[in-house]
């Protein structure tokens, strides 16, 4: 994840959703219907966007099972319209989101993913990148 990117787990229960390899396939259509087609990163690791900017991941365990992970861009134009998209995609999944950095689940409604994001570190980057600290 890069600095400006404000990354989110799609949960369920208030811990990270993994779903069954078998809806492997209808997700991926879904997500390259919604976000556009996907790209390999690692074995196991494919990402839906833009891979330094706005994106959708799904990590796959060897197992088959698979998580989704969306990485909200900070300085990009275009991230107030993929806020709706990925809210558009939990709901569709009956999902919510988790934020690590701000141990807090996140509902998927574009108001309240907006909130959270100009809580984060990668908000703060995009406000100022020269004099931006990262936390340790």
């Amino acid at each position: 994840m890069s600095v400006w990117q404000f990354d989110l787990a799609f949960a369920q229960g208030g811990a990270a959703a993994s779903w069954l390899p078998s809806s492997r396939s209808d997700v991926m259509h879904y997500l390259a219907s919604r976000v556009g087609p996907s790209t390999p990163m690692l074995e196991g690791w494919r990402y839906f966007g833009n891979e330094a900017g706005n994106c959708i991941d799904m990590v796959s365990d060897p197992d088959g099972r698979y998580e989704l992970h969306a990485r909200l861009d900070a300085r990009a134009g275009e991230t107030d319209h993929f806020i709706e998209v990925v809210c558009d995609v939990a709901h569709a999944l009956g999902c919510e989101f988790f934020s690590e950095e701000l141990s807090a689940l996140v509902r998927p409604s574009s108001r309240a993913l907006k909130e959270a994001l100009q809580r984060s570190s990668a908000w703060q980057f995009a406000l100022d990148p020269e004099g931006f600290q990262p936390s340790r």
